[in-house]
């Protein structure tokens, strides 16, 4: 048990704080550098993806690998070194979230332009997303390109993609730039288009509030320009803004098609596969509605991004940057998704897993000490899991309350209401808390939530949270004055969130848990822990608690229920801490686990 705790204390918390310090700061320079201030402009898959995965190696090698070097690595045989596994794990546990965190910050922040003519999207300050009541898409002038490229573990993936974007112009009805009633034209007029010879089909094609100037030119003076082949006419137009062919859109659609393949197929069978899926492709598109959408999502500086503009040049270089615009058939409020549930749930599974990783590894310190302690730790690793998720004396309590809330998780998934989310409906039904059902005298609601999750994400995060303050807070309050405690910041916090929300389904142990952390907070600023313990253990505790309300501002999440949970056990804290100071055997000795709390604040660990 004392190994366990050196662990924590040595290992795994500085590695929380380096982990979730890491992904903060990233994500906070890549907003104000890239997001809102646009000082630089880079690719988004070196700052969603390549940034992220690569960052987290600076603070492993520098700060996290001397600290997983203090365990004895060797295997029983003596040979290997498995301090590379470590350090990837910490490093999958710190990426993932990262990852996750800046996707999740792209659609978070980015603001949402009403256009109501999409030429004003050139004239209004730029932005990420934008609605947009006038405008006309043209299938007709689609660019179409081929993308083919491989993946896979070994290339063993063919990828093929067809970019087809399209223009958006602003006029609803394109007209032939004649006018729309029968004109006869010499039959040896000639049509120059912005300085290039162009033919009758062509001219036809012009979006005409594109036409900046219209000259006719007759007999000599046409001659004297283009050569005697003009002498018969000439009808030179010149554009608003030169492209390619004179058709200049205020936007383009994205439109992409794509399929993997085996790459281990012959060249002919890739040819044959290629050509069923571009005929499936086309026929999809010749039936596809483009103004099917919500919203566009404009497309970032990326790899896509420069397969669109390829396919735009396909005949020929249009001349400046297009914007790209991707369709969004779903409500805008919807666009995070579940990407904020899932950054601290990877974050809870990475740090869960270093964590159980970390139990079957002593330290060095131990073996040098004592070798006799070698034929114990060979049982170690499974005592220490079951320290950790099986009751015991001084930590009883929160064990249980973990499998009771996985338990009721288990069952809901079985019965197959969900796995990722549940509906309100079934969470309603099962207990969840809600106003109006709790006015009307079912107040077993304020209990029932405590133990109902929304996902598995919502409970793997909670339950982390739980076990981290269990371990150290139990042990000190007793199994009895520790369930009470628990029990009475859940029901106060599920009383503050149906104060506070008239007509909420709330679901969660987030509230009697912030009651628990409130409790511990409280205790780590009185007499009752030395100095050393006091400053490790605030600055996690802060953090924890501080960013989960700062989230909880965005959306979607009860802070209500946070609030109560964290003042009540706040001032739960404070009134209990007379009690616990005057009962000193508490931190002297007969409780086991108290010794280990004992042993964390002592410098004797430092050998």
């Amino acid at each position: 048990m004392k190994d366990l705790d050196r662990k924590i204390k040595l290992i795994f918390i500085p590695f929380v704080i380096i982990a979730a310090a890491t992904c903060a700061v990233y994500t906070f320079l890549h907003w104000i550098l890239c997001i809102r201030t646009t000082t630089f402009v880079v690719d988004e898959d070196v700052t969603n993806f390549f940034i992220p995965c690569a960052l987290p190696w600076i603070p492993i090698l520098i700060w996290l690998r001397p600290r997983i070097k203090l365990l004895n690595l060797k295997n029983k045989n003596g040979k290997g070194d498995p301090l590379m596994g470590y350090m990837v794990f910490a490093w999958v546990a710190i990426a993932a979230p990262s990852v996750i965190a800046q996707e999740y910050l792209i659609s978070a922040t980015g603001k949402l332009t009403k256009l109501n003519d999409i030429d004003q999207i050139n004239k209004l300050p730029s932005t990420k997303y934008y609605t947009v009541k006038h405008y006309y898409i043209d299938k007709k002038l689609v660019r179409v390109k081929p993308v083919f490229d491989v993946s896979g573990r070994y290339n063993s993936d063919f990828d093929m993609s067809i970019y087809a974007p399209c223009p958006i112009f602003e006029r609803n009805n394109p007209i032939d730039t004649l006018g729309k009633k029968p004109v006869i034209l010499p039959p040896n007029m000639k049509f120059i288009i912005n300085g290039r010879s162009a033919n009758y089909d062509s001219l036809k094609k012009i979006n005409p509030a594109l036409i900046k100037s219209v000259t006719v030119l007759k007999g000599a003076a046409a001659a004297a320009l283009y050569g005697q082949s003009a002498f018969g006419g000439l009808l030179v137009i010149k554009t608003k803004i030169d492209g390619n062919d004179g058709l200049v859109p205020c936007a383009w659609l994205a439109i992409v098609y794509q399929k993997t393949i085996n790459n281990r197929l012959s060249r002919a069978e890739k040819e044959k596969r290629y050509s069923e899926f571009a005929k499936q492709s086309e026929a999809d598109f010749e039936r596809k509605d483009l103004n099917g959408f919500v919203y566009l999502d404009k497309v970032g500086p990326g790899k896509k991004f420069e397969n669109y503009i390829n396919a735009i040049n396909a005949k020929g270089n249009f001349g400046r940057l297009p914007i790209i615009l991707s369709p969004v058939n779903e409500p805008f409020e919807e666009r995070n998704g579940s990407k904020l549930p899932w950054i601290f749930g990877s974050f809870a599974i990475g740090a869960l897993a270093f964590l159980i990783c970390l139990l079957f590894k002593p330290f060095k310190n131990d073996l040098e000490i004592n070798p006799s302690v070698k034929n114990e730790e060979s049982k170690s690793s499974w005592i220490e899991i079951k320290a950790i998720f099986f009751p015991r004396e001084g930590y009883y309590i929160t064990p249980i309350i973990i499998g009771v809330n996985l338990l009721v998780f288990i069952i809901m998934c079985c019965y197959g209401l969900g796995f990722i989310s549940f509906s309100a409906i079934d969470l309603l039904r099962l207990g969840a808390n809600y106003r109006p059902s709790v006015s009307n005298g079912q107040y077993w609601r304020l209990i029932t939530n405590i133990f109902l999750h929304g996902g598995v994400m919502h409970v793997l995060f909670n339950m982390y949270g739980l076990l981290f303050v269990g371990i150290f807070l139990e042990p000190l309050l007793g199994k009895v004055k520790y369930a009470l405690v628990y029990i009475s910041t859940g029901i106060i916090a599920s009383i503050t969130s149906i104060w506070w929300h008239p007509a909420t389904i709330s679901v969660g142990a987030s509230g009697a848990i912030f009651g628990m952390y409130g409790v511990f907070f409280a205790l780590l600023t009185t007499n009752l822990f030395p100095k050393d313990f006091k400053k490790s253990f605030l600055i996690s505790t802060s953090i924890f608690i501080g960013y989960n309300l700062l989230n909880g501002l965005i959306g979607g999440i009860d802070n209500a229920a946070h609030l109560g949970g964290l003042f009540s056990g706040l001032l739960l804290g404070y009134a209990i801490y007379p009690g616990l100071n005057n009962k000193s055997k508490l931190l002297e000795g007969e409780d086991e686990t108290q010794k280990i709390v004992d042993e964390l604040t002592t410098k004797k660990t430092d050998n």
